[in-house]
């Protein structure tokens, strides 16, 4: 994020100026996602396979923000929607 006045270079060489402008620049998001993670079964932190099939839980998907992995950078929205058109369109196609 650049931010007029502010001398990048300065700051990278300076541990507390370096500090501080993290400090003062990130903040949290309320877009929350990856608290059922997606992956192989063999992942151990995986909830889901790839079609949003709960491991052990027969019939039950989920189908959200929660499937990603980690947060994205982003917004939500547009990633979430695309797992659930991704999703819906391999639940139809295999009936």
């Amino acid at each position: 994020m650049s931010q007029p006045g502010i001398d990048v270079a300065r700051i990278a060489a300076d541990d507390d100026a370096l500090a501080a402008f993290v400090e003062n620049s990130v903040a949290g998001m309320a877009h929350h996602a990856g608290t059922c993670r997606m992956g192989r079964h063999d992942d151990p932190d995986a909830v889901t396979d790839p079609q949003g099939r709960v491991y052990g839980v027969t019939g039950l998907r989920v189908v959200d923000a929660s499937l990603m992995p980690w947060v994205p950078r982003g917004n939500t929205n547009l990633p979430t929607l695309m797992l659930a058109e991704k999703i819906a369109a391999a639940m139809l196609a295999n009936g």
